[in-house]
């Protein structure tokens, strides 16, 4: 059965906005959006070729309209839950910008100093990528990922933000992804800055944050285009 569970829908999404974001996926033969009584809403997508269901699980973390989707695999053996912490949390309108971009040009010396060289010479995509990436550190467990995008969009537009940590410890930690390296030197300037009751620690990262086949990858240009148009339809 090629059938996933999308919860945490915006109320401002339709049926025809989902049908699109799904479809970039593959072939959707059936969608129903079901609307309870709260402030959001469930879907049920079933898709033609049971190979769309893993791929579709990526998308749990985008934002669409004014909340992060979370999608989970419906299964009548085992449903298997796909943690929203798995994956980062994505900033749709972002991506979007950095799909539309030309190729990478190569990184100034005084950015490329800082990427851990293995990676510098062997992966210019992925050093690009760190040149964009904060570490943020000593983040207060009640913090989440949709907390911490909003407080560094103030430096400019974020892409991603990865939380780590299980929540039960007193501090976690995360990187954020920032669409310009500039933006994230800004961020850079937050060091000490303090969320709820504690002051971040705020670093270059020495990673990029891992999009296992996530949706950027998987839709590419085309796919992040047409996320980019359906976007402003939830947001009036």
């Amino acid at each position: 059965m090629a059938v996933v569970k999308v919860s945490n829908v915006s109320r401002l999404v339709t049926e025809e906005i989902l049908h699109q974001l799904f479809s970039l996926i593959g072939p959707v033969s059936r969608l129903t959006l079901q609307t309870e009584s709260g402030d959001s809403q469930d879907a049920t997508v079933e898709f033609a070729d049971p190979a769309s269901t893993a791929p579709a699980l990526h998308l749990s973390g985008v934002e669409l309209g004014d909340r992060a989707l979370y999608v989970t695999e419906e299964s009548p053996q085992q449903p298997r839950t796909s943690s929203i912490h798995a994956l980062p949390l994505a900033n749709a309108a972002a991506v979007a910008q950095l799909a539309r971009r030309p190729p990478h040009a190569p990184l100034p010396a005084s950015i490329a100093a800082h990427i851990p060289p293995s990676i510098l010479h062997t992966d210019p995509v992925k050093a690009e990528e760190i040149s964009r990436t904060i570490y943020v550190g000593n983040i207060p467990c009640m913090v989440g990922d949709q907390e911490l995008m909003d407080f560094f969009s103030a430096c400019g537009p974020v892409a991603y933000v990865k939380m780590a940590g299980d929540g039960v410890q007193p501090m976690r930690f995360a990187f954020v992804e920032f669409v310009d390296v500039d933006v994230a030197l800004r961020a850079l300037q937050m060091n000490g800055a303090v969320l709820r009751d504690r002051a971040l620690k705020v670093n270059r990262s020495k990673n990029a944050i891992n999009k296992p086949g996530g949706a950027p990858a998987l839709l590419g240009l085309a796919g992040a285009a047409t996320m980019a148009k359906v976007q402003p339809m939830v947001t009036g």
